[in-house]
């Protein structure tokens, strides 16, 4: 992505350092959608997962990321994300712009997008791992919502935890102009976060 701007944070969970890095990229106005126009960058202060227990909808959890004096000023505020064993849970990923008044709410640039994005919620062992060590143990995670090809874009995912899991959950929006295959490989991060996690 074209003059994209990211943000290295680490702080210590459970005696490990996660890293934390975001960017986004907004088209501008009136631009042609094609692949040599250029990019605005857009800052990201808060990421919101909302994690709805599909049996019982008013059962939720919801885990934030915030930022608001950006890299160099204090760590981020990150929740720690609890969930049930062997429960199916409906999430979703917000992506905001808190400095404006109302925020601006960037997911709506990726859903607008979405033959150019794709969202991942990864599972770890440890902070920081690469993603070649992602689990599949933990819980079984299918995007509901599709692109104009039918690939999926990854914003609202059906999530269905096995037993018990104590580690690491990873939110990370690919940037995928060309070649989207429904996989991680193509393309570049635009935003991504690791929480704490533990199903019990």
């Amino acid at each position: 992505m074209k003059n994209m701007i990211t943000f290295h944070k680490s702080i210590a969970f459970f005696a490990a350092a996660a890293v934390l890095t975001f960017s986004a990229c907004k088209k501008e106005k009136n631009e042609p959608d094609d692949d040599a126009h250029e990019h605005e960058n857009e800052e990201i202060t808060t990421v919101k997962l909302t994690f709805t227990n599909a049996v019982t909808p008013a059962e939720k959890v919801i885990a934030t990321w915030k930022d608001m004096d950006g890299a160099g000023g204090a760590v981020p505020q990150i929740s720690n994300i609890v969930l049930k064993a062997n429960t199916a849970y409906l999430l979703s990923t917000e992506l905001l712009d808190e400095h404006k008044n109302p925020a601006d709410n960037i997911t709506n640039e990726i859903q607008e997008e979405g033959d150019e994005h794709r969202v991942f919620h990864l599972f770890f062992a440890n902070a920081d791992a690469p993603v070649k060590d992602s689990l599949t143990t933990a819980a079984t995670v299918t995007a509901l919502d599709k692109d104009s090809k039918n690939l999926p874009i990854g914003l609202q995912v059906h999530m269905a935890t096995k037993g018990a899991f104590k580690g690491y959950f990873r939110m990370v929006v690919r940037h995928q102009v060309t070649g989207k295959d429904g996989t991680y490989a193509p393309g570049s991060t635009d935003a991504q976060t690791e929480f704490p996690i533990e199903i019990k």
